[in-house]
């Protein structure tokens, strides 16, 4: 972000990393001009069961993928937009080389009016390889984190279309449109704090306490009062009055 004569300009910035814990980027991309739009998709997914001979299904929720972001990127070498840069590491250590990195995207390029326009190819071909290429160590893609003003969104690249529009003489392009879909990525632990999972279809776990009562938790888990005598019997438990305190209790999945 930067001060000036007309406002604050925040760039629209691109941390690439190598693995999924995020800590330390392996590059910063500050792209050419922001974005006009940005789409939102959010993808529920469900199990369709539809019985022979009948003209309706019945939806069963199996999930709820995680968010899809739709960016356009426009790359432009004719000198009308000033150049995008991408820089080592974060790019953003202190509010000197925030301005110092944004403030050379904001130069307007110098085009010799005598020479060739340069080719748009070679920026869009480095943008793909940061954002899609492969790591053959960790036989993995970048992982990606996109910050623009208040929205940062943890993601991996899920597919580039590439349109170019503009051309030389000799028909090398000068413009392009990058059309990137992003797709959320969030840490096994992360998402299983942040779903916390109450479904009778999967396996809990519970440490009996002071004061609870079996019957109780069968019935929070499973939202019926049918199923604590097999929890009982699941656990080999004597008497479900009876259970120790400290005990660890399974509550299977319903079948």
């Amino acid at each position: 972000m930067i001060k000036g004569l007309f406002g604050i300009i925040d760039k629209m910035r691109i941390e690439v990393y190598d693995s999924k814990d995020y800590k330390t980027p392996q590059k910063t991309i500050y792209v050419q001009l922001n974005p006009e739009k940005y789409t939102l998709k959010n993808n529920i997914v469900f199990c369709e069961g539809q019985a022979m001979g009948t003209t309706g299904s019945d939806l069963k929720f199996s999930k709820i993928e995680g968010e899809e972001v739709s960016f356009d990127f426009l790359f432009d070498s004719s000198g009308v937009v000033p150049p995008g840069k991408a820089v080592d590491g974060k790019g953003v250590d202190s509010f000197k080389s925030t301005l110092a990195d944004i403030g050379e995207t904001l130069k307007p390029a110098l085009v010799n009016p005598l020479g060739e326009v340069e080719t748009v190819e070679k920026q869009v071909e480095e943008f793909k390889k940061l954002l899609m290429g492969y790591n053959g160590d960790k036989h993995q893609t970048a992982y990606l984190k996109l910050i623009w003003g208040g929205y940062i969104l943890d993601c991996r690249l899920k597919s580039m279309d590439i349109e170019y529009y503009l051309f030389r003489r000799d028909g090398r392009p000068i413009r392009a449109k990058v059309k990137c879909m992003f797709k959320e990525t969030i840490d096994y632990k992360m998402m299983v704090a942040k779903e916390n999972k109450r479904s009778p279809d999967l396996t809990h776990e519970r440490i009996f306490e002071m004061n609870d009562c079996l019957a109780l938790m069968a019935e929070d888990i499973y939202e019926s009062n049918t199923y604590y005598i097999d929890v009982a019997k699941n656990n080999k438990l004597l008497s479900f009055r009876k259970v120790d305190e400290g005990q660890k209790l399974n509550f299977p999945p319903i079948k």
